[in-house]
């Protein structure tokens, strides 16, 4: 391999490369058995199947995909813009990187960056979170409530930490482990309790939080009247099933948002962000554009790039030997002349070939301004 960049993500891994060699069955087994020495031959066989390939343009073109996350699980996520910049950094770092991968990768990180920004792809959120702390925000929420979490796993810690920033007057957290209700609790200035205490500490609250790994409800009507909640209260309910049940519905005026619901409005989204595809598609082609003629220029500047040596090199022959006696023949004025034509002509004389190569490349009509 020339060239390698190594990308790992939650769902995926990939080698950005390149080689004189056929992609073909027995490269990639080759690749994964040096990679990987710890699998055996069935596993291998089986990595193998599950390969995709892709070579030249498409390559590239593919690369630009990843990095715009229309080729990811959850099309529109911006995380992987990163995955692919960091990917690219630690190949550098190990030297494993050319002007090929740089350029494809420069290119790739500006597709996605327009693919974000000039399109719908990533707008309307998918995460269950996002959309539940959208649908809080839209009740106005403000320092004086009193907010109470149920549960202390990742969703929870998620929402909590997007709320953390409106200063509730009261946080509290229950949870079964009352150590990692604490640990919690902590973290967002509140108090933590073990989910036995839910009854008595919660205390007049305004919003709810739920999100347990109960098998079946742990909140019904008697427990609710019980915790002596007055006025509308907001109620969250992240887990599944429903930590809440329908008779709190029927029996207090309580504003329910469910996972359920959430869910919902997160597929429609999804939807929505896959019509937005086709749209990015002809962002995507244009940047491969770009890319061919980028790489193009480069490898006309390496292989032209010992012209301006060679130039120098016959200039000081010509002064020194072939036309020494000529010049020493001149005045000082003559001879000062003489150095300015010659500084002149061999700058004229780099860069003319240069742009009139540079247009051949990329194959753009030669005209005469080029000499001026």
């Amino acid at each position: 391999m020339k060239e390698l960049v190594f990308l790992s993500t939650c769902n995926r891994v990939e080698f950005f490369f390149r080689s004189a060699l056929a992609l073909n069955e027995d490269f990639v087994s080759n690749l994964i058995q040096a990679l990987y020495p710890q699998l055996d031959t069935e596993e291998i066989a089986r990595s193998v199947e599950g390969v995709r390939t892709y070579n030249g343009l498409d390559a590239v073109r593919h690369l630009f995909h990843v990095a715009s996350s229309l080729d990811s699980l959850v099309i529109g996520e911006r995380e992987i813009i990163t995955q692919v910049r960091q990917a690219f950094e630690r190949a550098k770092a190990n030297g494993f990187t050319g002007d090929y991968t740089r350029i494809a990768v420069q290119k790739a990180i500006e597709t996605a960056k327009q693919v974000y920004t000039e399109t719908e792809i990533a707008t309307k959120p998918i995460s269950v979170v996002n959309l539940a702390y959208r649908k809080l925000i839209e009740h106005e929420l403000h320092s004086g409530m009193k907010v109470v979490y149920i549960g202390a796993g990742q969703t929870i810690e998620a929402i909590a930490g997007n709320l953390k920033k409106h200063d509730f007057a009261s946080v509290k957290v229950f949870n079964r482990t009352e150590s990692k209700a604490q640990k919690l609790a902590e973290i967002l200035g509140g108090e933590g309790y073990s989910l036995n205490d839910l009854v008595e500490k919660a205390d007049a609250f305004d919003v709810m939080i739920t999100c347990t790994g109960a098998d079946q409800s742990i909140i019904d009507a008697d427990t609710f009247k019980a915790m002596k909640v007055s006025g509308k209260t907001i109620i969250v309910d992240l887990a599944i099933p429903n930590d809440i049940d329908a008779s709190v519905l029927t029996h207090f005026d309580v504003e329910y948002i469910a996972i359920d619901d959430l869910k919902a409005i997160a597929k429609q989204n999804l939807r929505d962000r896959e019509k937005e595809v086709f749209r990015c598609e002809t962002l995507v082609e244009q940047r491969l554009e770009e890319f061919e003629e980028a790489y193009k220029t480069r490898k006309l500047e390496l292989a032209m790039q010992e012209i301006p040596a060679l130039m120098k090199e016959m200039k000081q022959r010509a002064l020194e030997k072939t036309f020494a006696k000529d010049i020493d023949g001149l005045d000082d004025q003559g001879r000062e002349t003489l150095t300015k034509v010659i500084d002149y002509l061999e700058k004229k004389y780099i860069s003319i070939p240069m742009k009139m190569a540079k247009q051949v490349m990329l194959e753009q009509d030669l005209k005469d301004p080029i000499i001026e």
